[in-house]
């Protein structure tokens, strides 16, 4: 075998030269520029000999699929999670099926992800090792995939971490966080002209309409008006914080109507909307409402905020006291109360009036204002599916912005509603409902007070929806009148307008379909996106420069130990070389076998002597046993023989070896060993080769490995494992403060990143 690992380079340049006139002596080009071209050559010739490498080819392969992948990958969640388009073509990738391909899509990333940084760092390691003068033992296994991290750890603590192979050798986890789920209308070509939202309470229309009518809304949605997924959703104001909670009242798809002179026609007549599952009004102006509890009660003007209806005709005397008081343009403070258990079971409720001077437990304080939001809503029924709050203008005054509140509309409202007039009669069906409803009140009362004292916020939500009833269907009084009141009436008191809604409500219903996307923070998707492309651009560029370095190659076993120690050889002095080389009793193999002792197993160098499935089917009948490690003070002639004589190493064997080599791993493409019979004079051979390998091992490096770990060792380790666990917990901790952000807003009730949740 030549001795020469670029004897074949060689050849082809001569060749090449030879068949070249511009590369012949007599050209005309000058030395340097015949230098270059030479060199210009030797790159690419070492180029494509290297693609052509074993070690190399798989690797361009996981590259390419890796790439092409990777990319893929990141369009994908650009396009679907970060702009929020789950339509690509006729394609809709719902929360469902993109959380799903998002979990096998990450499962594959990370596979071929592992796949290429460990096959480069396998590749990088022979090119490393390739070199003159080799590379350190620490960062040659440190950055096997066959490595354990711990072990990796290790090769780098005893180096003091200053080999950087070894230290690349980590694991990066990506994981895309704060993925939520939510919702994805597309457009059809339905539209249509509508009034929708919300109007204040218009005290005229509320005092003309019948009790009866009245008393359906205040017994049917006192209990979940604000809690309804058809008319109400949650949402948040800066103005609300301890003690409050806000809602977002956009106005409900059966409240709205066809844009005509009468009020009479809902979405739904003429059918234009029954091919679509979802019905979208854009930007209709609902109401924002926050309720405030008042913890320590409040004091109202007893004679002229509050009311004190009576239950009449009952079994035992019952009363209720109601009190409103105008706090601000737009907000008014409310309390309710009845008559405590004690003084009803004594049937004093009437006559004794002490408890009506006591202060409310149950008060709150309601503010409203102006919000536009893009509502869309289930077809069937009618629940909200999406909302999108629109922002304000900032040139809009705020008394635009501010909704109306008068505590005095509200004292005539429930005054209609709870009080019986004078002439009332049993036979009437608004004294009724009027006993009815007081009864619901007075039983919920007394409810909370005797049988769940603790529970102190139920009476004070059923107060804020018994608040919410008349601004969330006042609008139902304005259409009603509108095509109920007769003509002469619109010309003597309306001046011919009519009842008409305003045009603030006026816009346009669009029918599509409604589907759930899988949503994420901006941030955390560009952040995947970005690492996902520099850890393809490191990875491309450690393929180049693998690709550009004289790599020699270890073999085409498929099995690397196997490899490695068939090419694995040793630093020799002088006079060993001489020796070696004059053909003493270990004579000089060049049949390109390595038969391992007992015979009967060769790898071959040139691939030609035995192939992958060769020696996969020859393994079939070896067996490997693990020894312990060696201990260099007892027999270490004998134990230093067998290892040396012994391809199937134990990690102590290995150890003494690599101190042999006094550190450095380099591969020789010129010495091979077989193991033989000995005679005696090999025998003497052999020990002096062992006494000449044994001078040259150097203290403190890489020790042999006990069979046991002491407790110093142990501790060190726990200690890191603690570490680690603690910086795990300190990022998990940040994530969940990240996370915080806007946390009372429902993800599928934000708006885009530009828009403002709150009214100014």
């Amino acid at each position: 075998m030549d001795k020469n690992p670029t004897a074949s380079v060689s050849t082809l340049r001569v060749v090449e030269e030879i068949e070249s006139p511009s590369l012949r002596k007599d050209s005309p080009l000058s030395p340097r520029s015949t230098e270059d071209v030479e060199r210009r050559d030797d790159a690419r010739l070492r180029l494509w000999e290297n693609v052509r490498a074993s070690p190399a080819r798989p690797l361009l392969w996981s590259f390419a699929a890796y790439f092409v992948f990777t990319i893929l990958y990141c369009l994908f969640i650009h396009h679907v999670l970060i702009n929020g388009k789950p339509q690509v073509g006729v394609i809709m990738f719902d929360a469902t099926t993109s959380n799903l391909l998002i979990s096998i899509f990450s499962q594959f990333f990370v596979l071929l992800c592992d796949s290429v940084v460990f096959g480069l760092l396998d590749v990088m390691r022979t090119a490393l090792a390739s070199r003159d003068g080799g590379t350190s033992a620490s960062a040659f296994f440190g950055i096997s995939a066959a490595t354990g991290w711990l072990s990796t750890f290790r090769l780098a603590s005893v180096t003091g971490f200053r080999d950087l192979w070894c230290n690349f050798s980590a694991g990066v986890a990506v994981r895309i966080v704060k993925a939520t789920f939510d919702y994805h209308f597309t457009a059809s070509d339905i539209t249509k002209e509508v009034y929708a939202g919300l109007v204040p309470i218009d005290i005229r229309l509320l005092e003309n309409v019948r009790t009866a009518d009245l008393w359906v809304y205040f017994q049917a949605f006192t209990s979940i008006l604000l809690g309804h997924p058809r008319y109400s959703v949650p949402f948040h104001t800066d103005t609300c914080q301890t003690n409050c909670k806000s809602f977002l009242l956009p106005g409900g798809l059966e409240m709205a109507r066809q844009y005509s002179p009468h009020l009479n026609q809902t979405l739904f007549n003429g059918g234009i909307f029954n091919t679509t599952e979802a019905i979208r009004i854009e930007g209709s102006r609902g109401l924002a409402l926050s309720f405030e509890h008042m913890d320590s009660g409040y004091n109202f003007d007893w004679s002229t905020e509050c009311l004190y209806p009576d239950l009449r005709d009952g079994a035992k005397p019952d009363r209720v006291q109601i009190c409103v008081h105008q706090s601000t343009n737009s907000s008014v403070i409310a309390g309710w109360t009845s008559c405590p258990e004690a003084v009803f079971q004594s049937n004093s409720c009437t006559t004794d009036l002490s408890w009506m001077r006591r202060p409310m437990p149950w008060t709150v304080k309601m503010t409203a204002y102006y919000q536009s939001a893009t509502v869309t809503y289930d077809r069937v029924n009618g629940s909200i599916i999406d909302l999108r709050a629109l922002p304000h203008d900032p040139s809009t005054p705020p008394d635009l912005i501010n909704v109306p509140l008068s505590a005095v509309d509200y004292l005539k409202l429930f005054r209609k509603i709870l009080v019986h007039t004078g002439n009332a009669s049993i036979t009437d069906l608004s004294y009724t409902k009027i006993n009815s409803i007081l009864y619901d009140i007075t039983w919920l009362h007394r409810t909370y007070e005797v049988t769940f004292p603790d529970q102190k916020d139920a009476p004070v939500t059923y107060l804020s929806n018994f608040l919410a009833v008349p601004l969330q269907f006042g609008v139902v009084a304005v259409e009603f009148a509108n095509y109920t009141v007769e003509r002469w009436m619109v010309d003597a008191f309306l001046g011919g307008k009519g009842f008409l809604l305003p045009e603030e409500l006026r816009t346009v219903a669009v029918g599509g379909h409604s589907t759930t996307r899988l949503g994420i923070t901006k941030w955390t998707g560009w952040v995947f996106i970005g690492g996902a492309i520099v850890m393809l651009v490191l990875a491309a560029m450690g393929i180049a420069w693998v690709l550009s370095r004289p790599v020699k190659g270890i073999g085409r076993s498929g099995i690397p130990e196997l490899d490695i120690l068939r090419v694995g050889g040793w630093n020799r002095s002088a006079e060993d070389a001489e020796r070696w080389e004059g053909g003493g009793p270990l004579e000089r193999r060049t049949t390109g076998l390595m038969t391992l002792p007992g015979g009967g197993l060769g790898i071959g160098r040139d691939g030609a002597s035995t192939s992958s499935w060769k020696l996969a089917a020859a393994l079939k009948g070896w067996g490997v046993q693990i020894r312990e490690a060696m201990n260099l003070q007892a027999d270490r002639a004998e134990k230093l023989r067998d290892a040396f004589y012994n391809l199937l190493l134990g990690d102590g064997a290995l150890i003494t070896l690599l101190a042999g080599w006094g550190g450095r791993f380099p591969f020789s493409n010129d010495l091979e060993r077989s193991a033989v019979p000995l005679t005696e004079k090999q025998r003497e051979e052999v020990e002096y080769y062992q006494e000449s390998l044994l001078s040259r091992l150097r203290p403190g490096f890489l020790l042999p490995v006990p069979a046991t770990v002491s407790s110093c060792r142990l501790l060190l380790l726990l200690l890191l494992l603690l570490l680690l666990l603690l910086l795990l917990f300190l990022v998990l901790v940040l994530l969940v403060l990240l996370s915080q952000e806007n946390r009372l807003i429902p993800p599928r009730l934000r708006g885009s990143g530009d828009q403002q949740d709150r009214p100014l």
